[in-house]
């Protein structure tokens, strides 16, 4: 039986940091439809580290502009506030991924997280999805196995320990070391950073599609689908190898055929061979 109860997960990650102020404030300031690149470009200046990895993903072949962009008022004019807001959180997602761990491969598990943003990023223009988040989704859908890490890092080694013992997904039996997965947990740091609805769908059901609310069904299926997509590209967890797999209602909500991935793979790895790159200059 675990020892944690739900309500002491809760308390414990209500201690856990916020989004850095500066973060919050460049998010709050996206969403004013009174905003400026100018004041935007201000606002992000006051934090150096944030400032500089905006520049070198900007500048990176993963946007392949043909000059420099040397100002980070020219990067927002040209991404928009949708691509400065997948970079920001970037940052933010690798300072919270970055922290060592002697048995979770916090870097591979950084990767799988980079390559699932970056594939429902792709998938969502490829497929006509529309999803406003689809990026920041699949960045932050295992964000709860680095909760587990922080709430008690003993009992998830042994969660990890018996997953690869058994070649089972790490999901399946996260819930008899802690009382729940960490598709949970990740859904209570998500509101706890006061995340928009669609990005907390996502990170809650990506294993259960099926259960996400109707009007963010397309994009629960677009980062499950992304996810699946990364183990094949051997590109997983560090803790299982098999492919999740996908239950129909993912290829129906998505209009694809139940081949997309094999028929996709080629593609798709590249397009993830040049984000990775790009993105590993944020640390």
């Amino acid at each position: 039986m675990s020892k944690w109860q739900p309500i002491q997960i809760v308390e414990k990650i209500s201690t856990l940091p916020t989004l850095p102020t500066t973060v919050s404030a460049v998010l709050k300031e996206m969403a004013d439809p009174d905003s400026s690149a100018i004041g935007l470009a201000k606002l992000i200046s006051s934090d150096q580290s944030l400032a500089g990895g905006i520049l070198r993903v900007v500048n990176s072949a993963y946007y392949n502009f043909p000059r420099k962009i040397g100002s980070l008022t020219d990067a927002i004019v040209l991404l928009g506030y949708k691509g400065i807001r997948s970079i920001v959180l970037s940052v933010t997602a690798f300072r919270f991924f970055s922290n060592s761990s002697d048995y979770l491969d916090r870097k591979k598990l950084w990767n799988h997280a980079l390559a699932c943003a970056i594939i429902s990023d792709l998938l969502n223009r490829k497929l006509n999805i529309a999803e406003n988040n689809a990026f920041e989704a699949g960045l932050l859908h295992d964000i709860g196995k680095v909760v587990f890490d922080y709430l008690d890092p003993e009992l998830f080694r042994g969660a990890i320990k018996e997953a690869k013992r058994k070649e089972l997904p790490l999901v399946s039996v996260e819930p008899s070391h802690f009382g729940t997965d960490h598709s949970e947990v990740g859904t209570l740091l998500a509101n706890h950073w006061n995340l928009p609805e669609n990005i907390v769908q996502a990170i809650r059901y990506h294993h259960q599609p099926e259960k996400s609310a109707s009007e963010f069904l397309p994009g629960t299926c677009l980062v499950s689908l992304s996810n699946a997509i990364t183990y094949s590209l051997e590109m997983g967890d560090s803790v299982s190898e098999s492919i999740p797999e996908l239950p129909p209602i993912v290829f129906e909500t998505l209009k694809i055929a139940e081949t997309f991935i094999e028929d996709s793979r080629e593609e798709i790895s590249q397009s993830v061979k040049i984000g990775l790159e790009a993105f590993s200059s944020i640390n």
